[in-house]
């Protein structure tokens, strides 16, 4: 049986809830958890102060289900380093979900903020709605840093700007539209977006795959079209083309190491590049 939790009110301010993860709920009693600290704002409180807790905890974190029903639009850091159990929220989410995420699984039946699965290391992450920016992104501030190095994170709406800065390895799926700069600093996994993106695709990226099923404004000056491929394939779906295949980004690395796919059809004013493609 999982651990229910349910608001006591709306929340008025943001409330830090790094606590709420199977984690951190394992082998506990209803009432241990529930004096779990969490901040209201500048306040320490109790999570039983915030949130009625009802059902049967588990003894392993495997076995751990958390279910939070309503919205914690302003609750952030839920599934935070979590490496197992589940975590489904029938309602929107806060900043920072999953954040270091290491396994298990969290579900979303409402919108998310930013940086959902900020440098996360494994799992799963899908979600109903929308996502804010920096979807599974390395945080700002950390020179050297990477931004998500494993994982899955399918989102089935659209996304903010930067989705995957910095990732390493892993797969986003935006099933909507994505903000610009998708795969900005990406040195490695994949990144699909079904729907638009806003523009400056693959900014600075020395490594992975992004594929874009529908429109792209441009293609930044460091990229340079390479072939024209019947189809993408990211994980083991088979995306039907013909796409564009851009290598780069040459502003970071002269190797080219990224791939650009954009899909052919939805791009008509991409076709000049193809008069590239027939000079020997």
């Amino acid at each position: 049986m999982p651990v229910v939790l349910k608001p006591k009110e709306s929340f008025k301010v943001l409330v830090d809830a790094k606590c709420i993860a199977p984690d951190e709920f394992a082998g506990k009693s209803l009432d241990e958890i529930g004096s779990l600290e969490v901040y209201e704002g500048g306040f320490i409180r109790k999570l039983g102060d915030l949130f009625e807790i009802q059902g049967s905890p588990a003894s392993s974190v495997e076995e751990t289900q958390i279910v939070i029903e309503g919205d914690v639009w302003k609750v952030c850091r839920i599934g935070e380093k979590m490496s197992g159990g589940s975590i489904i929220i029938n309602g929107s989410a806060g900043h920072y979900l999953g954040r270091w995420m290491r396994g298990g699984t969290i579900e979303v039946k409402g919108n998310v903020r930013s940086w959902l699965g900020a440098e996360m290391e494994g799992g799963t992450i899908e979600v109903f709605g929308n996502a804010g920016s920096f979807v599974g992104g390395r945080l700002r501030g950390k020179v050297g840093k990477k931004g998500m190095k494993n994982g899955y994170i399918i989102i089935h709406g659209s996304a903010g700007a930067r989705v995957g800065h910095g990732m390493v390895k892993g797969t986003i799926i935006i099933d909507g539209d994505s903000g610009p700069f998708p795969g900005s600093e990406m040195m490695g996994g994949k990144i699909l977006i079904r729907g638009n993106c806003e523009g400056k695709a693959g900014a600075h990226m020395s490594g992975g795959s992004i594929v874009i099923c529908g429109k792209l404004p441009s293609v930044l000056p460091g990229f340079y079209i390479d072939d024209v491929v019947p189809k993408a394939k990211v994980k083991k779906e088979k995306i039907e083309g013909p796409f564009y295949l851009f290598v780069g980004d040459a502003l970071a690395s002269l190797g080219c190491g990224g791939r650009l796919y954009i899909h052919k059809p939805s791009n008509p004013h991409l076709k000049f590049y193809e008069e590239l493609l027939e000079v020997e």
